[in-house]
């Protein structure tokens, strides 16, 4: 009698592989979750009403992200003359929306935080219909068929912006002492991500640093050239230098975490999935490096840096006044 048919290596792979990244996934989660609530803690209802009214900045970041991002990423796999699967990779990326590491280490630069949560959350809200549009308009050298995007993956990075935010804010609201105990745990956790993340990425996914000089190149650049528009942008917009120095992190910095859930999907077979997630893995790593040294310029060259009213979050003013 005929052999039953025996399942898939593939499917198998991808499943065992999906099994392996959850524990890591929940981690990641929860420590995104943690550091949304100590930034919420940093905030007032008053500070994103500040926000709103200087709608230059919301419009230039959102701006930014969707029309200089994927074009960016479109003529850096056109130059470099990467593979197909190479390019299309470097175009999910480039069209993806700002990530939570973006609200980080703008808390770190001295950037106008509200600013960046809001920037980053409507980002991610428009990501819904200005990502697919993006790939239509740039992906055609870079595939045969029609990307499938899941929208459903675009949902819980907003979710682990906006309610710890909310949350934070209101520990904030009701006592000022536990906001401050938050705010300093959360920063420390922050801290030890980065680290923890640079370090563990090198040593798992070493690989990737060996397959492509031309990746290897692309990762490094895309994110730099971004940001450096991004500033140059929001200056000649006549924003003042603290949202200058935020949407210059909400350009470069993208969720690439999202551009590899997008990916996997869109690539469930695992051969065709090794080819497109080095790219995302490389940025993800050159993007931890480029924003610690892009924060600690931004840090030392804002010491001395006097705000205005306008500028002044409620906490700001508060230690003024005192």
């Amino acid at each position: 009698p005929p052999n039953p048919p025996s399942q898939p290596h593939c499917s198998l792979s991808v499943v065992q592989a999906v099994a392996d990244m959850a524990p890591l996934q929940i981690v990641f989660g929860v420590i995104v979750i943690l550091l949304m609530l100590g930034l919420g803690a940093t905030m007032s209802v008053g500070d994103f009403r500040r926000a709103f009214r200087l709608w230059r900045g919301p419009l230039v970041a959102c701006l930014c992200q969707f029309g200089l991002m994927p074009l960016i990423s479109f003529c850096l796999a056109l130059a470099l003359g990467v593979s197909k699967e190479a390019g299309l990779s470097m175009l999910v990326v480039g069209c993806s929306p700002g990530g939570s590491t973006s609200n980080l280490f703008t808390y770190y630069s001295r950037g106008d935080l509200p600013l960046s949560i809001i920037a980053t959350s409507f980002s991610t809200l428009l990501s819904t219909g200005l990502m697919p549009l993006a790939l239509l308009v740039y992906s055609g050298p870079f595939v045969d068929d029609s990307i499938s995007i899941p929208y459903n993956s675009l949902l819980p990075p907003l979710g682990m912006v906006l309610v710890p935010v909310a949350l934070g804010m209101a520990v904030k609201h009701f006592s000022e002492r536990a906001a401050n105990v938050v705010e300093k745990v959360a920063s420390f956790i922050g801290m030890a991500f980065i680290l923890a993340a640079m370090i563990g990425g090198v040593y798992m996914n070493a690989h990737v640093f060996t397959d492509s000089w031309k990746l290897l190149l692309a990762a490094a650049v895309l994110m730099p050239i971004g940001s450096g528009l991004g500033y140059l942008i929001a200056y000649l917009a006549r924003l003042p230098p603290r949202a200058c120095r935020t949407i210059c992190l909400e350009t470069g910095l993208q969720n690439s975490t999202l551009a590899l859930a997008i990916l996997a999907f869109s690539f469930p077979d695992e051969e065709t999935f090794s080819k497109v997630s080095v790219f995302p893995l490389l940025y993800s790593f050159f993007l931890l490096i480029d924003g610690a040294l892009l924060s600690l310029l931004f840090r030392y060259t804002s010491r001395h840096e006097v705000l205005t009213d306008e500028e002044c979050t409620e906490g700001e003013q508060k230690c003024a006044e005192s």
